[in-house]
């Protein structure tokens, strides 16, 4: 069953209606098959085919040409240039053996047309020696070398004055990998389509279809491998593309569909609460923030479960909004789970929260990996009694021990750090079902918000808190660090704080790079050291961290040499200075995360972005983009065109689907278009099969 929900009383089915049900069932079968079943695949080869993400005959159709030739396009002799790969039609006016200088026989061809003449050499020469013959016709496409004048070794050909075409003018060229060939592949892809094309199911509505110039799926799939023209090539790509992202748009509408169907809490606190809490707050909220604010108010009052994510940039104030939320729920007597990917976030919140919460009678607690048994069992015990309000803390959280009696609302910082199912842990055989707020300080360009977060509600808090001060962003190369330290020690002379990022924890015998381990060890004992020097890593124990973290926050550490661990859950107002070490190694997103550690008070900071020795001219470019503007979404757009999806928000293992077609990047505009399809597809289709072979087994709420 694709989905949990109530199903009508069964009426004994037909024989028609089984037969039906069989031949689906084969049908999806037969492309499930193992690819090393398929004639001419064997072991050897389904491995190699395994390196493209190809395991079964279905994967191999979905397989589709990065790009096409066209053999259509004829390029004079005389206008040839060395190094493009070029189409020639012409005559053969000479062919003959010849010793290469390894005394090997090769076979040469001179090719003429009116502009001029080429050679064509092939070494496994016996297969086509009779058929270039003098006066044959042919196109020849291949790279153009020049070796004692132009030539093409080993072209494919076309004989235009034959009896038989060896090959179609429109050839597909797809992503290889050692030990498969174009033309390995291209007979490989002949052969299932052959078989197994009539096979596949339809996903799109016909009129869809049919407004591309298609009448079924397996026309597109035809057309895609093997068009009359590369533009009908690109047609078919398309459309198997918003097939592709109509199929997880449409799984991503039931899990919806289905949360909207389980019941919710209606959380009614007194009438004066939130005003209570507002009034508490040393500031006032900004506009997008009191929206925000407003939105949660409502929706938690429902009873319907809240899925909304609040997305802002670095320093926008989500956490206020997510402490209001917290007391609104607690003040109408059930309990909160805060849960945050590492032990500096987490403690961050405990610290922020209780600051805002315990002056309104909210108890809040700790648990991370690093807590003891004792205080474990102390949790645990507060939790069973409701004299525990908000429990704050990382993965361990999500433990099966950990009992919370009176969930209300759960609370996700940095979802993009956890898994999907993680997501729903906490939610999962609730009855009534927990709210559930996602908080996320990573910029992510809506296209994309929209394929990783498509089950949610989204807030966008787009509006920063008055009297921050400006943040400088400076990149530097490793020759100019004198200046970048004599900064630093000016701002550490005036009582501010400083960090210094390194891109590796420890040194790397492969990679000539400086790490946190060794450059801590070195500013420690030299003129730095009389500021106080700390080190923070990820390999850290959690007590570790959170001592050093304390004596930062403090003021016993001056300067914090870490690795990106930092990237989240650090508010310290009197750090003023960041420098980032062999900048070029992080992506565009991450620097903008850790700059953000910076310029969380008053004063003016200065981020320093030091460039390796190494960083080639792409690399400069993207910190260049880095320094012009501090919007977090104009950067996240461009480093997702320059990386990808999966490194714009963290981890290409959670939240994004490998899409084998579509492209996050330039079929921006298909996602909001197969979205608009998805959510006109009530009947609920039932694609649950093709999404599992598409996507995986993943473990999504309601499927």
């Amino acid at each position: 069953m694709l989905f949990h929900e109530r199903l009508p009383e069964r009426k004994p089915m037909s024989p028609e209606g089984r037969t039906k049900i069989q031949r689906v069932s084969r049908r999806e079968n037969m492309l499930e098959t193992d690819i090393r079943y398929l004639k001419g695949v064997g072991p050897a080869r389904s491995s190699q085919l395994a390196k493209l993400d190809i395991h079964t005959v279905g994967e191999l159709l979905l397989h589709v040409p990065a790009q096409y030739r066209d053999r259509r396009i004829i390029t004079p002799i005389r206008n040839l240039i060395p190094g493009e790969e070029s189409n020639i039609s012409g005559t053969v006016v000479s062919s003959g053996l010849r010793k290469s200088r390894k005394g090997k026989s090769v076979f040469q061809v001179e090719l003429e047309d009116s502009s001029g003449r080429i050679k064509l050499s092939f070494f496994n020469w016996k297969y086509i020696a009779g058929r270039l013959q003098p006066g044959s016709e042919v196109i020849a496409s291949g790279k153009i070398v020049f070796f004692g004048g132009l030539s093409i070794v080993h072209p494919d050909l076309i004989f235009l004055n034959g009896k038989s075409v060896e090959l179609p003018l429109v050839l597909p060229v797809y992503p290889l990998t050692a030990g498969i060939t174009q033309g390995i592949m291209r007979k490989l892809v002949t052969s299932v389509i052959e078989k197994y094309v009539t096979h596949l199911s339809e996903i799109l509505p016909f009129e869809v279809l049919n407004s591309y110039g298609f009448q079924n799926r397996a026309e597109v799939v035809r057309a895609v491998h093997f068009p009359k023209d590369p533009l009908r090539g690109e047609q078919a790509r398309k459309v198997l593309a918003l097939e592709e992202l109509f199929l997880f748009q449409s799984i991503l509408n039931r899990v919806r569909m289905n949360a909207s169907l389980r019941p919710g809490i209606p959380i009614e606190p007194p009438p004066d609460t939130l005003g209570e809490f507002l009034e508490k707050l040393p500031y006032e909220l900004t506009n997008a923030q009191k929206k925000a604010v407003r939105r949660i108010t409502e929706e938690l009052s429902r009873n319907v479960p809240m899925r909304r994510l609040l997305q802002g940039d670095v320093g926008s104030g989500k956490t206020v909004i997510a402490a209001a939320a917290c007391a609104l729920c607690c003040r109408a007597g059930y309990q909160v789970a805060v849960v945050a990917p590492t032990e500096v976030l987490a403690a961050q919140h405990y610290r922020t929260l209780r600051g805002m919460l315990e002056p309104m009678g909210i108890k809040c607690d700790l648990l991370t990996g690093g807590t003891t048994g004792s205080q474990r069992k102390f949790v645990s015990e507060s939790l069973e009694d409701g004299s525990l309000d908000v429990l704050i803390g990382t993965h361990a959280v999500l433990e099966d021990t950990v009992v919370i009696p009176g969930l209300g609302l759960c609370i996700i910082d940095e979802q993009h750090k956890f898994g999907v199912e993680q997501r729903e842990k906490l939610l999962a055989g609730r009855r009534p079902c927990p709210h559930l707020l996602i908080m996320s300080a990573t910029p992510i360009p809506r296209t994309l918000a929209m394929t990783v977060y498509g089950d949610l509600d989204i807030t966008l808090i787009d509006e920063m808190p008055p009297g921050r001060g400006r943040i400088h962003t400076c990149v530097m190369s490793r020759d100019r660090r004198s200046e970048v330290y004599s900064a630093l020690v000016k701002r550490l002379e005036l009582g501010e704080k400083a960090y210094i990022v390194y891109p590796l924890r420890e040194a790397s015998v492969e990679l000539d790079l400086r790490d946190a381990t060794t450059s801590f060890q070195v500013l420690r004992d030299g003129p730095l050291g009389k500021y106080n020097v700390g080190l923070l890593t990820g390999a850290m124990k959690a007590s570790e961290k959170l001592g050093v973290t304390r004596r930062f926050a403090s003021g016993e550490i001056s300067v914090l040499v870490s690795t990106t661990v930092i990237e989240v859950g650090l508010d310290v107002p009197e750090a003023t200075v960041m420098i980032v070490v062999n900048a070029e190694r992080f992506g565009l997103s991450q620097l903008h995360q850790l700059r953000g550690r910076i310029g969380r008070g008053k004063k003016d900071s200065w981020c320093f972005l030091m460039k390796g020795s190494q960083c080639g001219i792409e690399s400069a470019q993207r910190l260049s983009v880095l320094a012009s503007t501090d919007n977090g979404f104009r950067i996240a757009e461009k480093d997702l065109e320059l990386r990808g999806p999966g490194d714009v928000i963290g981890t290409k293992q959670h939240g994004i689907p490998f899409f084998r077609i579509a492209s996050l990047i330039n079929d921006a505009d298909l996602i909001e278009k197969a979205s608009e399809l998805a959510s006109g597809n009530g009947s609920g289709k039932p694609l649950l099969q093709e999404y599992r072979w598409r996507f995986g087994n993943l473990d999504l709420p309601g499927i």
